[in-house]
């Protein structure tokens, strides 16, 4: 991820962010975000929604641990975040996140789906094409899917 859009997720979470200025030794996050701007919305979302849901508990009286980001990358082409201090609920929040990173171009955040070529990556047909990737050259127009964050231009 860019060094801007890092600054702006340690700023906007630096509860959750706690360990990424720690080293080696203590947190797989000193090497940052590991995977392309294109899902920065999606971990955006599901960092709000975690601190969200912590935050709301907190004010309720009810005692719940803080989530610290030990690590966050791309793994078989998809979002994966590692933490300490998540329940159920905050493991939807990451499932959820981990399911829209697979519909979503890792580089530019436009629809995409998963491909295997050596390496898995979720791609749109335009990065993938320009990687190496193969295409569905049939339906390369066609798509119902709307990506995350985005509006529908079809008026429907």
């Amino acid at each position: 991820m860019s060094p801007n859009l890092d600054k702006e997720l340690c700023s906007n979470f630096p509860a959750i962010m706690a360990e990424r200025r720690l080293g080696a030794m203590q947190t797989a996050m000193c090497w940052g975000f590991d995977h392309d701007d294109g899902w920065y919305n999606i971990l955006a979302t599901a960092m709000k929604m975690i601190q969200s849901y912590i935050d709301m508990r907190k004010r309720l009286g009810v005692e719940v641990e803080q989530v610290v980001f030990e690590q966050v990358k791309e793994k078989f082409g998809t979002l994966r975040f590692y933490m300490d201090g998540y329940n159920d609920k905050i493991s939807a929040y990451e499932s959820f996140a981990e399911a829209m990173s697979a519909r979503t171009c890792e580089d530019c955040g436009s629809p995409g789906k998963t491909r295997y070529e050596g390496w898995y990556r979720t791609l749109c047909d335009k990065h993938a094409v320009e990687q190496g990737y193969e295409i569905d050259l049939v339906n390369l127009e066609e798509t119902d899917y709307v990506p995350f964050g985005a509006e529908d231009k079809t008026g429907e």
